[in-house]
């Protein structure tokens, strides 16, 4: 089964003044993917009832979507403090220090993706957990990166396993792919 895989390269030193204005420098990017996750969330309505009645996901709509995946990956992990290279807006990076791929995989299941609000519940219970960790971890990585322009490596490997972990679970929620989003696996 296909699920998405999402990848950041560390990177040292660290911008002082580019993380120290990052939530400016954000909001372009926000605004774009805000957008495009509306339309992403709105093909995952209609993937829903195609894949109830077929048992097949529809490529065009899920290519879309993973188009805004990969980008709204880059940019929740430039908006995370993960690098200092200011991403791409669309759905190809222009040499950020990331990787992302997923593969269509055309048969789904219908019981899973009928059921898929109530089957990912402890899923999203844990990734709220996960991510007030990650807000933490965030506010601690801008004053470390702020006063000494290095991230520590051991914030950056966590909030890296939650920027993929985030991944997969919105690829499962907006019923890209089957399998169950697990942290750190």
């Amino acid at each position: 089964m296909s699920q998405p895989t999402f990848s950041i390269e560390y990177t040292e030193p660290r911008s002082r003044l580019t993380n120290f204005f990052r939530y400016i420098l954000v909001i372009p990017h926000m605004v774009v993917s805000s957008v495009w996750q509306y339309l992403a969330q709105i093909l995952g309505f209609f993937q829903w009832w195609i894949i109830l009645f077929t048992g097949k996901r529809n490529q065009s709509l899920w290519n879309m979507q993973r188009s805004w995946l990969a980008y709204s990956a880059r940019v929740w992990a430039y908006y995370g403090l993960m690098f200092d290279k200011w991403p791409n807006i669309g759905a190809e990076p222009n040499g950020e220090p990331t990787g992302f791929s997923f593969e269509f995989e055309s048969k789904a299941n219908r019981l899973t993706n009928f059921f898929r609000i109530i089957w990912l519940i402890p899923t999203l219970i844990i990734a709220i957990l996960v991510m007030i960790g990650a807000l933490i971890c965030t506010a601690l990585c801008w004053f470390a990166i702020v006063i000494t322009g290095k991230q520590p490596r051991g914030m950056f490997d966590y909030l890296a396993k939650v920027h993929c972990f985030m991944v997969r679970l919105q690829a499962s929620t907006l019923l890209m792919s089957d399998v169950r989003p697990k942290f750190g696996a």
